[in-house]
């Protein structure tokens, strides 16, 4: 068994579960458009995983919104803010597999789709943002997962070559971009994302809690005997 130096989390789904508040966030804009309110089913299948950009891109196609991506964007914005601050709490397991991370020396990253500000914004709500090393949003990249971009990204700033990262998502789109990245990549289960093909993982785990501490390296003990 490999032992791997870094984790790479994805944000929604994974260190917390705002799928449900994002779609309501959509949808008030959807509503207020007077159009048709985005199901859970098309959430699932167009939009979890992908920037905001793109997420906006979609929604105006499929609902034909008199709006643009920019326009979306700027409205949706205070309201996912204000929607985030409100209900956010971590995943359970999140904290402890941190905790075993620090206790363990490995550096640890977010890759997210959301914004940037918004990753920062979550992290801050949940009180988890000094925990890691580094974190990066979908608008620190040209290319949105699928593509490997951000998961590149984030191993070459914690120093650790792809292949010795675990990823963990939970969405198709999220799983494509780690695995393209070379990545061993655990999905865990969402209500979001339950009924989703999350076969290409590695692994699939009902909770974080379930999580193999004995997958990780002891990064301290290795640093320590490779200088002896």
């Amino acid at each position: 068994m490999n032992l791997f130096q870094a984790i790479i989390f994805d944000m929604d789904g994974v260190l917390i579960d705002s799928e449900p508040l994002f779609l309501d966030a959509v949808n008030s804009l959807v509503l207020q458009a007077g159009k048709d309110p985005i199901t859970n089913t098309e959430n699932q299948k167009h939009l979890l995983g992908t920037t905001v950009e793109e997420t906006w891109r979609r929604v105006i196609k499929m609902r034909d919104l008199p709006l643009t991506v920019e326009e979306c964007v700027s409205q949706y914005d205070p309201i996912v803010r204000q929607v985030l601050e409100d209900h956010l709490v971590p995943q359970p397991g999140v904290r402890d597999l941190i905790h075993s991370l620090k206790e363990r020396g490995l550096p640890k990253a977010v890759a997210s789709s959301a914004l940037r500000s918004w990753v920062e914004l979550k992290l801050d709500t949940i009180g988890l943002r000094d925990e890691f090393d580094t974190y990066f949003g979908g608008d620190d990249v040209t290319s949105g997962k699928p593509a490997p971009d951000i998961y590149l990204k984030a191993a070459k700033a914690v120093g650790v070559h792809p292949k010795e990262c675990i990823a963990i998502e939970d969405s198709p789109f999220g799983i494509a971009a780690a695995k393209s990245a070379g990545m061993y990549t655990i999905a865990v289960l969402t209500e979001s994302t339950r009924g989703l093909d999350l076969s290409e993982a590695d692994v699939i785990l009902e909770t974080l809690e379930d999580f193999q501490i004995d997958l990780l390296a002891n990064h301290k003990l290795m640093t320590t005997s490779q200088q002896n």
